[in-house]
């Protein structure tokens, strides 16, 4: 399969905006999903406690 420069063009984009985020985050690439949803239940949980 043959991928074209448009498309390489996008990968790496999307590559860099992983790389960033992970950086902001200190974790692997490979952890931001389970980064950002611990964050996001702790934000709404604590959103919670504070509505009380």
């Amino acid at each position: 399969m043959q991928i074209s420069q448009k498309e390489w063009k996008e990968l790496k984009e999307k590559e860099k905006i992983l790389k960033q985020a992970s950086e902001v985050l200190r974790v692997e690439p490979e952890d931001l999903p389970r980064v950002i949803k611990r964050f996001l239940d702790e934000r709404k949980e604590m959103k919670q406690k504070l509505s009380y």
